[in-house]
């Protein structure tokens, strides 16, 4: 589990991204990060991993607050999976894998043979086996971000912190990135995904959380996700389509924007 406490992150007083915003995020459950670009989204994800510092507030991974935490105990626990862009390393499937166990290998050690069988079997499990020895630079988006999602499973982490990973992939390699989260809600992981897509919180998240200009809200996905709120947070005026799958609203569609003139607009 994670739990952010009344935290706080502003450039200067008079810029404020948001403000005393808390959040949990229990195991086997996702919350969902939207908002603009500049709102603060990605500033909030890194301020989870320290890469930035909140101003204000604190927060705990599985009761720990994480500042008393080592940088190593922290990310034993904790895992990133970034967008998936295309590299220019010749590392194996394999080989990519075994590199979210830095955590548990000592500084100078080469990883051992149980690495390897451990990050083998992990990939036969997400259904990659049949790729596990081909070059990064020689497979797919979709398939490079199926691989940096097993990258970070591979050392059993609490928490998944995921930034935009079904951003830059077709329809079907989204649909692939999702299934996987869902799946990963049934390992009992505690999962946060920054995305630009709201149709796609309100397929895998139980929470989301919008943040604004110096404002947010946060609460059940489908209360969140709303006509009425994306018109106020995104300023597009939309329609909540329901499709065949009998699961409730299947997509978004955009109609316009709110204000047409002060976006150029005739």
């Amino acid at each position: 589990m994670i739990e952010v406490v009344e935290t706080s992150f502003f450039y200067e007083p008079t810029k404020v991204l948001f403000e005393g915003l808390s959040l949990k995020v229990p195991e086997g459950e996702t919350l969902a990060v939207l908002g603009v670009n500049g709102a603060g989204k990605t500033t909030f994800i890194k301020c989870l991993m320290g890469f930035e510092k909140f101003k204000r507030g604190h927060i705990s991974i599985d009761g720990t607050e994480a500042h008393t935490l080592s940088s190593s105990a922290f990310w034993r626990k904790v895992s990133y999976v970034p967008q998936a862009k295309h590299t220019s390393f010749g590392y194996s499937v394999t080989e990519m894998v075994v590199m979210g166990l830095s955590p548990y290998i000592a500084m100078g050690r080469a990883p051992k043979k149980e690495d390897y069988s451990k990050a083998i079997d992990l990939l036969h499990r997400m259904g990659l086996g049949s790729i596990a020895e081909r070059p990064c630079n020689q497979i797919s988006g979709g398939q490079l971000q199926m691989v940096l999602i097993a990258r970070a499973l591979i050392k059993n982490p609490k928490v998944l912190i995921m930034d935009e990973p079904e951003s830059n992939l077709d329809m079907k390699n989204q649909l692939m990135v999702l299934e996987m989260i869902q799946w990963l809600n049934k390992q009992k992981l505690s999962i946060i995904i920054n995305t630009h897509f709201p149709a796609h919180a309100l397929r895998v998240a139980e929470q989301t959380l919008i943040i604004g200009t110096g404002e947010h809200i946060l609460g059940p996905t489908k209360q969140i996700v709303t006509e009425s709120n994306l018109e106020k947070y995104f300023g597009v005026h939309t329609e909540l389509v329901r499709g065949r799958s009998g699961n409730g609203v299947d997509g978004i569609l955009p109609i316009d924007l709110v204000d047409r003139m002060s976006h150029g607009v005739e």
